[in-house]
C-alpha cells in the first residue's frame, strides 16, 4: 500500500522546499507517491494560485454559511481580492510559471524526487485550483495535502484555520502548510 500525498505549489519548488516536504514523510514505512499540482495561470489572483484558494476555505468551497453550493460550475471565480495590507511578491528568483511552466514542473518534480526517493506524478490545472485539488485528492485517494505557499499566504491560511476546514472538505486526514523558501 502506498501513502499518497498531493503537493500544491505556488511557484517552483527550491531544493529546500523539496527537502522539507520529503522530511515530512521520511519515517513512513509505506512507500510514498507524490502528486504535484501546478496551476497553468499563476497570475490569476494575488500572489499566485494559492490566492485562488481564498483566506477562508468556506468562502471558496461554498461550504455552509458562504452562500454558494459546491460543484464545478459553482466554484467562485479565480479573481479573489487580497487583503489591503498585503504587497505583491516577486517570483523572479526561480522559474516563473507564467513564463516557463515546463521549467517549474521539471525542476520541482526532479527536486522532490531527488529529496524523497519516491515517484512524483504531475498534474496541471487550467481552471480553478480548489476544484483541481479536490478532484486530485479524490482520484488518488490521497492521505495528505501539503500546500507550499508564499509566507504571507501561509500565514493567512494558518490565521484563518483554513487547514482544518480544508481537511474536512477534501476528506483527507492531514493538511499541512509550508512556506516557500525565500
Amino acid at each position: 500500500m502506498t501513502y499518497d500525498v498531493v503537493v500544491l505549489i505556488e511557484r517552483e519548488m527550491s531544493e529546500g522546499d523539496a527537502r522539507r516536504v520529503a522530511a515530512l514523510h521520511a519515517r513512513y514505512e509505506d512507500p510514498v507517491d507524490y502528486h504535484l499540482l501546478v496551476s497553468s495561470h499563476p497570475e490569476a489572483g494575488f500572489g499566485g494560485p494559492m490566492a485562488l484558494l481564498g483566506s477562508s476555505f468556506a468562502d471558496v468551497a461554498g461550504m455552509p454559511g458562504s452562500g454558494a453550493g459546491l460543484g464545478p460550475s459553482m466554484i467562485p471565480s479565480a479573481r479573489v481580492s487580497p487583503p489591503a495590507e498585503r504587497k505583491p511578491i516577486s517570483t523572479m528568483a526561480l522559474a516563473d510559471p507564467d513564463v516557463d511552466l515546463a521549467s517549474v514542473i521539471e525542476h520541482s518534480s526532479r527536486r522532490l524526487r531527488a529529496a524523497s526517493g519516491y515517484p512524483v506524478n504531475v498534474s496541471i490545472t487550467h481552471g480553478e485550483v480548489l476544484l483541481a485539488l479536490m478532484t486530485l485528492c479524490k482520484q488518488t485517494n490521497s492521505h495528505e495535502v501539503v500546500v507550499v505557499a508564499w509566507p504571507e499566504t501561509a500565514a493567512s491560511f494558518l490565521c484563518s484555520d483554513w487547514t482544518t476546514r480544508a481537511r474536512k472538505a477534501l476528506k483527507v486526514p492531514r493538511v499541512r502548510i509550508l512556506e516557500h523558501d525565500t
